[in-house]
């Protein structure tokens, strides 16, 4: 049934979409558009975003046979509709009075408007003289979502409007000015950075509007999966600051999202689960609690498992699951190990989880580093003061890639180069490639990467991959790095038991 105060969305033949009917309520709020991949709630986004875009309609949705997207609230409709060979727009009887704007983590939104290598060139070239200093609702709330601390961005600049327009750009770009007196422009700081900024900058023009000139229309928002460009911990902090200011400013805020941090943060009634059946259509579900939304988005990211284990990258991940089915330590347990790509974010995003509660009760946490910075993380630690408490074991080996290097090149472990010559390495001897690799090499390797690289080459040649080499490296150190193995044996199995 139609609701006359609701959104409501006609779809047709747009890229996943071939039929799909959808009614969200414009009450203050976030609300969450969710699913697996390729359910399509990106393109729900994108074409939702069209009822207050005059967008370049080709560049986002190509040449759709009978495409269609039209909007109705109440008796006021707007649309668009692909017949022949263009893009036009549906004719309306009664005008839609309604705002926002829509905003994409990866290649569409608003800050993408001026970017291209040439602006980019353009803002290169400008100085001091050309920026004034940024709203503080800007400055601040972009220094506590992504930092938790209002007074990082203090030296965040936006540019001159007169110089805006002689330089050709649609937009107001901002820039950073370190602490070196480097002036950073938006179009060159990172993802999640320039991805705020877009978001606040619109908020605050909103807020004026709201404030100054009484701006009483429906305003809405659209976000489409904003966790690919933010940590966790900010995606926390942004969630929090959204749903403060969504219902100060009267504004309904749509996501799209896989986030479980996001879901969590949002009301049942307010969580939409798209899924794409084998005939094409697709079943919503709402209200949708948390849970059932990420019963498939989360069975393979270790969120319904016993033990969860974090380690730095995928290598790491295959030493331990190794090292564990050697050990007999899967029985009756699930256990998920998770690369999540250098120590340091392997000890953040492990504070993150245990003091967001992002693990579902009674789901334990593992973490497991590289043996080779072992001798860094008690600096770290006392730097870090929310890492303090985390228990922490390493690899029996430095990494596979440094181990490699030290066994079979640094200092020759002839053993070690007798079992991967007889076992793997049939096609080429190996030390025929180590000579290679020194003879070609002259980069310093000391993580050795290089090397690794010439191994892994020689593998696919002879049609193997790393999961051979792990094998064989894992049955070595099992017998030659014992008391390492058993410390790591230990460790782990105190998780599972605890």
């Amino acid at each position: 049934e139609v609701n006359p105060v609701d959104l409501n969305i006609k779809i047709q033949n747009i890229k996943c979409i071939k039929n799909l009917e959808i009614s969200f309520p414009l009450e203050s709020g976030i609300y969450a558009i969710t699913g697996e991949n390729g359910s399509g709630k990106s393109t729900l986004i994108a074409c939702a975003s069209t009822i207050f875009y005059q967008m370049k309609m080709y560049d986002y949705f190509g040449r759709p046979k009978n495409g269609l997207i039209q909007f109705t609230i109440g008796d006021a409709t707007r649309g668009w509709e692909y017949k022949g060979r263009s893009w036009r727009q549906l004719p309306t009887s009664h005008k839609m009075v309604l705002n926002g704007f829509y905003e994409g983590s990866i290649i569409f939104g608003n800050r993408f408007k001026d970017t291209n290598f040439s602006v980019i060139r353009i803002l290169d070239r400008l100085s001091e003289s050309d920026i004034i200093p940024a709203d503080d609702f800007v400055k601040s709330n972009l220094g506590m979502i992504l930092h938790n601390d209002n007074a990082y961005f203090k030296s965040l600049f936006i540019l001159k409007k007169d110089v805006a327009q002689k330089s050709g750009l649609t937009s107001d770009p901002y820039f950073f000015k370190t602490d070196e007196g480097v002036l950073v422009s938006q179009a060159r700081m990172s993802t999640g950075e320039n991805l705020l900024i877009s978001i606040l900058h619109s908020l605050k023009i909103l807020y004026d509007k709201r404030a100054l000139h009484h701006d009483a229309r429906p305003y809405i928002v659209f976000l489409d999966e904003i966790e690919l460009a933010l940590h966790s911990s900010a995606l926390r902090r942004l969630v929090l600051f959204l749903k403060d200011i969504s219902e100060s400013l009267g504004l309904t805020i749509f996501f799209s999202t896989h986030s479980i941090e996001l879901l969590r943060e949002i009301r049942p009634q307010n969580i939409y689960y798209l899924q794409h059946n084998v005939d094409d259509s697709i079943s919503i579900t709402n209200p949708c609690y948390p849970a059932y939304a990420t019963r498939n988005l989360y069975s393979d990211d270790g969120y319904g498992n016993d033990l969860v284990i974090l380690v730095e990258d995928d290598l790491a991940k295959m030493i331990v699951e190794k090292i564990m089915l050697e050990k007999h330590l899967l029985k009756n347990i699930r256990i998920k190990v998770l690369p999540t790509g250098g120590w340091t974010n392997t000890l953040t995003m492990a504070y993150d989880i245990l003091s967001s509660n992002l693990l579902l009760k009674g789901t334990r946490l593992a973490i497991v580093l590289d043996r080779d910075v072992k001798d860094a993380v008690p600096n770290f630690m006392s730097t870090h003061k929310e890492c303090k408490g985390l228990k922490i074991d390493y690899l029996p080996i430095s990494s596979l890639e440094k181990y490699l290097r030290a066994n079979l090149y640094t200092t020759v472990d002839s053993d070690f180069l007798s079992l991967l010559d007889t076992y793997l390495f049939q096609k080429r001897p190996l030390a025929e490639i180590l000579r290679l690799y020194k003879k070609e090499n002259k980069k310093e390797d000391n993580d050795g990467k290089i090397l690794y690289g010439y191994l892994l080459n020689e593998l696919r040649g002879m049609r193997r991959d790393r999961d051979d080499l792990v094998d064989i490296v894992v049955k070595y150190i099992l017998e030659h790095e014992a008391g390492n193995i058993e410390a790591l044996s230990t460790y782990l199995k105190g998780k599972i038991d605890s």
